[in-house]
């Protein structure tokens, strides 16, 4: 039973990289570079469909790191700080299953013994004292000191149940994601005061998790 359920999984996985290989030729043949701006111009000219490509862009887009920020700050530049922050922070959670399903299905043996006496174990260790996983999932979303897909990768080992991952990952990235919405919003104006306060807002909500953490690691070592 496993093994077929490994083999479902196998072929999902091969007919999703064949969907991202059909996208990628329908942008590149079109733009030359991966942009917001490029992005912004290649999901508008959908149109009407264009909340329904942003979706699709954001599924095709899961499982390959550090493409989630330029996917957030084109929701805010496509429909707006507020539309835009909100969809991408409850598409970007749905869609981090994929990763997280494959790493679950596919690869939970060999990433749990790599795992083995990591620091990153030892945190999982220390902050799942209550056994559901919650606080080491927050903890990933809020001090993004990895790319958002590997973070996806690294919960699918966990024992973290679907609902707890969904809701500690919807929670956690609500700071940042809001953050790059509204820095794309506007990113059309780079000299303008809204641009400026995004950037250092931008920077300040990545900056203080990670020294909160820092210090209170300082005080009680993982």
């Amino acid at each position: 039973m496993k093994k077929q359920s490994n083999w479902v999984t196998v072929l999902f996985l091969l007919a999703f990289l064949a969907l991202v290989a059909l996208a990628a030729y329908a942008y590149f043949s079109q733009y030359p570079e991966l942009t917001s701006d490029n992005l912004e111009r290649f999901i508008s000219s959908f149109g009407p469909w264009a909340v329904a490509v942003y979706v699709l862009a954001y599924l095709l887009s899961s499982p390959i790191p550090f493409l989630a920020p330029i996917l957030s700050a084109t929701g805010g530049l496509l429909f707006g700080p507020a539309l835009g922050a909100s969809l991408a922070v409850l598409i970007a959670a749905v869609t981090s299953l994929v990763p997280f399903t494959i790493s679950r299905r596919l690869g939970r043996e060999w990433v749990s013994a790599k795992l083995q006496g990591s620091r990153l174990n030892n945190l999982y260790q220390h902050l799942d004292r209550g056994g559901s996983g919650f606080s080491f999932v927050l903890l990933l979303r809020l001090v993004p000191v990895m790319p958002w897909e590997l973070q996806n990768y690294i919960a699918g080992v966990t024992q973290v149940t679907v609902l707890t991952y969904l809701v500690a990952t919807i929670l956690g990235s609500i700071p940042l994601t809001v953050c790059l919405a509204i820095l794309g919003a506007a990113v059309k104006n780079p000299g303008s005061w809204q641009f400026v306060a995004a950037l250092g807002l931008t920077a300040v909500v990545l900056v203080t998790p990670i020294l909160i953490f820092y210090i209170q690691n300082k005080k009680n070592p993982v």
